[in-house]
């Protein structure tokens, strides 16, 4: 099972571990370099400087140097070395190379103005650098242009210079920082680690409490509601759909629990009846009254009871179920045939002449008719007139419409309730005809063939209205 939790701690530990890591990756290296390079110009200069007190006059070659300002040339300091080669040999040496038993430099063959720096083990055993170049020193004549002329300009002969210096302090440092980068990046990974956990952990709390909310939640509680203290954009639109779809199985939950309740009160009392009677013959055997009553009351209690259980089951099979549409029909001719079983005396049918044929269900059609202008008939006065019509809207949708004058006064929230199974206003049930499941049996019917039924007061007067598109 995927965890939402692990796969943020995972990916955001590798995307801001991977980006910190290149950071400190670039970083040391940028360093490193920068120091070896910083050594390597230092000794270059030293280099260069040692290079500048070498000169050609008329008697050779002229090193002007003295230790005594550099120090670190006789071992007094920090010690360091150089080697001056001509073409005869070693021209010059540092006094430090007296000091140990390797007395010479190793002399590395490079071209005329080139330089070069390698790695070396010193004299004195440290590890070093070294390095090499070759150059030709300027001359060094008197300002006078006249003692210029018939100079032996072969006197500029090629020098090869080497200066060494420890590099342990530099690789000293350089180790250092690669401890600390690797100390770092450690660090870092860890930390990184243990932060993004505990933000992703701290972010996911109000999805946590969500969850908890949601587990001791009680469909029956009528107010419970799911609520965040603090508002979570995010969590906000979750918690708003799960307050609705919960209000929705409360009100199916309260629905079915009601409709268990009605179902057993409607069963009840005819099987009550049929044990009252049933009671009676038996203690009077020898009655021919009651005998006489006794088969026509037991077969219209068990008709009713069969009526009440058939339409019970007829709801039940066509609750959320589509039914196929593949009879064309007209519905002017539909209603008047449906009218024709149902009794036309108080009916009057009002029909458009030109409203097109329509393709649906002939038996889901002909049984909303039915239960309509049956519930019509039933609950209006003796002498009212139940209207039929039909209507074809400007947007090509079909109306076929139920009015009838009310018996009962009926509210806004009646209305909400009509479509209910079983149920009736008059909660004492004294109607041995009716059971409240034939406005249900004709929403049920309506919804399986894509068709909506509406119900509207005016005044006195209800209308029921079959919307097919």
């Amino acid at each position: 099972m995927k965890s939402i939790r692990s796969r943020l701690v995972t990916t955001l530990s590798i995307t801001i571990t991977g980006l910190v890591l290149s950071i400190l990756v670039a970083t040391d290296i940028a360093v490193d370099s920068w120091i070896d390079n910083e050594f390597n110009r230092g000794m270059k200069s030293k280099a260069g400087m040692l290079m500048s007190l070498i000169d050609i006059d008329e008697e050779g070659i002229d090193f002007d140097f003295s230790g005594l300002f550099m120090p670190e040339f006789s071992g007094n300091t920090e010690t360091e070395y150089f080697q001056l080669w001509s073409q005869s040999g070693v021209f010059a040496r540092s006094e430090s190379l007296d000091l140990f038993s390797q007395k010479s430099l190793p002399l590395e063959k490079i071209k005329l103005g080139e330089t070069k720096i390698i790695n070396i083990e010193l004299p004195d055993g440290r590890n070093g650098r070294v390095i090499y170049t070759r150059f030709i020193p300027p001359l060094d004549l008197d300002d006078d242009d006249d003692l210029t002329e018939g100079v032996n300009t072969s006197l500029q002969q090629p020098i090869t210079l080497a200066y060494a210096a420890s590099s342990e302090e530099v690789d000293f440092v350089l180790w250092l920082i690669d401890v600390i980068f690797v100390v770092s990046t450690v660090s870092v990974i860890v930390f990184i680690r243990l932060f993004v956990r505990k933000s992703v952990d701290s972010s996911l709390a109000p999805l946590n409490k969500l969850n908890r909310d949601i587990s001791q939640l009680s469909i029956a509680d009528k107010n419970a509601v799911i609520a965040i203290e603090e508002p979570v954009k995010e969590l906000q639109p979750i918690v708003d759909s799960l307050n609705a779809f919960i209000q929705e199985n409360r009100q199916l939950y309260f629905r079915e629990k009601r409709l268990t309740s009605d179902i057993a009160h409607e069963l009840k009392t005819p099987i009550a009846e049929l044990i009252n009677m049933a009671e009676v013959a038996i203690r009077f055997p020898n009655e021919k009254e009651l005998e006489e009553d006794f088969k026509p009351e037991v077969l219209k209690i068990s008709q009713r009871l069969k009526s009440i259980v058939s339409n019970l089951l007829l709801l039940h099979k066509y609750s959320d179920e589509a039914l196929p549409k593949q009879d064309a029909c007209d519905l002017n001719q539909v209603i008047l045939r449906t009218l024709e079983k149902c009794d036309l005396e108080r009916v009057k049918f009002e029909f458009q002449d030109d409203i097109p044929a329509v393709v649906s269900n002939l038996f889901a059609l002909e049984s909303i008719i039915t239960n309509l202008v049956n519930n019509a008939k039933q609950y209006s006065p003796d002498e009212s007139i139940v209207t039929v019509s039909t209507l074809l809207s400007k947007d090509d949708k079909l109306y076929l419409s139920v009015t009838n004058e009310l018996k009962v006064p009926l509210t806004e929230d009646d209305l909400s309730q009509l479509f209910d199974p079983l149920w009736q206003k008059d909660s004492a049930r004294t109607s041995n005809d009716n059971f409240g499941l034939g406005l249900s049996i004709a929403k049920s019917l309506s919804k399986a063939i894509d068709a909506e039924l509406q119900v509207s007061l005016s005044g006195q007067n209800i209308t029921f209205s079959l919307i097919i598109s």
